[in-house]
């Protein structure tokens, strides 16, 4: 019995030991989690928060046009001013449009305007490039260059910059178009189409417009957007920002309103954020048909003859597109047209 006294007295003994030898592990562990939470805690909200940051662009600021028209539109009175942004360094595409359809009669006769908008340039050889801008834009007289980087990310800028200055400098103007350099565009189409019979517009936004575009959660897509940036699974309407055409009262609308929106970097996106906001929907255009994104991937005179806007490859396909569009003779056969 004594024996049987003594082992029960050990077996206590050994379950106390494991117990506190439990307990001090479950303390250090707990001490060494804190550690680890309190040192590197800080450091995540930080990287975190620059990383929510990189989403947006530093909209409104101070920015100035070291190139500018400021008379053009006084001079010229438009009826529509059309805009397009193009990189720096891009003089093939700015030529390519001033061979073709920036230089169409109706451009000629001051009907139409055709600005180009640029950023600044940037890599080892910017001097250079902006050198070659100012020598650009004197044989031309049609460049702006706003003081912004001009970079994919600071889309946005670009086209706050532009409703600036629209707001600022051509009021003159029914409309103003903004269109991409790869558009192959149909002047007098567009001209047509709002001359039609429903009359001047305002509150007007028209082009390719997408509607329940969805919130991009991938982090491998250039388009994507975490749900602290924007917590709506879709986006409002908006037109794509390879052309659209807005009537003249609303840059100072957009502008305006954009002070209580952060802007985003998806520059068509934010427009429509921006119209939300102020209640106006995009509308489609009469023809929905005439602009096109994805273009058959074999050319066809007849079917590029009927269109308003579609995207290009190259300068040289833009080129080569409109120089066909120009010949005499009828582009459709009996029946064929779209």
């Amino acid at each position: 019995m004594g024996v049987a006294k003594q082992k029960g007295t050990l077996r206590r003994a050994w379950i106390q030991y494991c117990f506190w030898c439990l307990a001090f592990l479950l303390l250090l562990g707990t001490i060494c989690m804190y550690r680890i939470f309190s040192t590197h805690l800080p450091k995540q909200k930080a990287v975190s928060y620059l990383d929510l940051e990189s989403f947006y662009v530093p909209y409104p600021n101070k920015y100035r046009f070291i190139l500018d028209q400021p008379h053009v539109c006084e001079l010229r009175n438009p009826y529509v001013v059309i805009i397009v942004p193009v990189a720096p360094h891009d003089v093939q595409a700015r030529n390519a449009i001033r061979s073709t359809w920036g230089n169409d009669s109706l451009v000629k006769d001051g009907d139409v305007l055709v600005l180009f908008l640029l950023g600044l340039p940037s890599g080892s050889d910017f001097i250079a490039q902006q050198l070659h801008i100012h020598q650009e834009n004197e044989r031309h007289r049609d460049l702006l260059q706003s003081n912004f980087i001009d970079s994919y990310r600071n889309l946005t800028i670009k086209t706050m910059v532009m409703l600036e200055w629209l707001r600022d400098h051509c009021l003159q103007a029914y409309y103003a178009a903004k269109v991409d350099a790869d558009m192959l565009l149909n002047v007098v189409a567009l001209t047509q189409m709002l001359l039609g019979p429903s009359g001047y517009h305002t509150n007007y936004i028209t082009g390719l417009v997408w509607y329940e575009n969805v919130v991009i959660r991938d982090p491998s897509s250039k388009f994507y957007i975490p749900y602290e940036v924007y917590p709506k699974p879709v986006y409002p309407p908006y037109p794509l920002g390879m052309c659209y055409i807005i009537s003249m009262d609303l840059p100072e609308k957009i502008l305006d309103v954009s002070k209580k929106i952060k802007p985003i970097f998806i520059e068509d996106a934010y427009i429509g954020l921006c119209l939300e906001q102020l209640r106006i929907t995009p509308t489609n255009p009469p023809n929905i048909e005439q602009f096109v994104v994805k273009p058959p991937e074999e050319y066809d005179r007849c079917y590029y003859s009927d269109l308003i806007a579609v995207i290009t490859n190259s300068p040289a396909q833009l080129v080569s597109y409109w120089t066909d569009l120009q010949k005499p003779g009828p582009a459709c056969n009996e029946g064929t047209r779209i």
